[in-house]
């Protein structure tokens, strides 16, 4: 027996079946795991051919698309060459025409640019001129400033000359007053103790009588 048919009679014979009936059954599985060997085997051919079979028809269709795609792209690339070199005789043009514009706008640039630069220039002139004239009238009206600040300097000084001594005058004519006011206020001040010591006599006098 072989080793699976030897395997499943020791089973059998675990399990307790007689020798003959596990022999038998044993060798009965061995012959139905053969059969289904063998049936799997002739499906794979039958597979394996199917799968030949379709390979071999996907290859000839692939080749049938890849030269129709072929030829489809060799026409639109001669089409497509046809329009590139039109559009390239039109870009041309267009070109032409754009470069004979550039050179004209670039003239009536440079004419204006001469234009420009001699205003420029005369304007310049122009400026100069006037800060030339504003530069001496500034020069001017500095003397002047400077005349008038002489004179108010002069003036400010004799103004305040004049009040320092019109203060000092002042000054000496009050320090006289308040002396002459100090004078009368003191003689005020005696007589009016002496009116006091005056009226406050009588009165002395009766204390002294009333006393005695």
């Amino acid at each position: 027996m072989t080793t699976m048919i030897s395997e499943v009679y020791s089973a059998f014979k675990t399990a307790g079946v007689p020798e003959q009936e596990a022999q038998q059954a044993a060798e009965a599985m061995s012959a139905e795991n053969l059969a289904t060997r063998n049936a799997l085997a002739a499906d794979k051919r039958d597979l394996s051919n199917d799968i030949a079979g379709t390979e071999k028809r996907l290859s000839d269709r692939i080749t049938n698309v890849e030269q129709s795609l072929s030829d489809k792209i060799t026409n639109v690339d001669q089409k497509l060459s046809g329009e590139i070199a039109e559009v390239r005789q039109k870009v041309v043009a267009v070109e032409q025409k754009l470069t004979d514009k550039v050179a004209a706008v670039r003239q009536e640039v440079a004419a204006v640019e001469q234009k420009l630069s001699d205003k420029i220039a005369a304007v310049r002139q122009e400026v100069a001129a006037v800060e030339q004239k504003l530069s001496d009238k500034v020069a001017a009206v500095r003397q002047e400033v400077a005349a008038v600040e002489q004179k108010l300097s002069d003036k400010i000084a004799a103004v305040k000359q004049e009040l320092t001594d019109k203060i000092a005058d002042s000054r000496q004519q009050l320090s006289a007053e308040i002396s002459e006011v100090r004078r009368i206020m003191s003689v005020i001040r005696w007589m009016l103790g002496f009116m006091l010591f005056a009226m406050a006599l009588p009165i002395l006098r009766e204390i002294i009588v009333a006393w005695s």
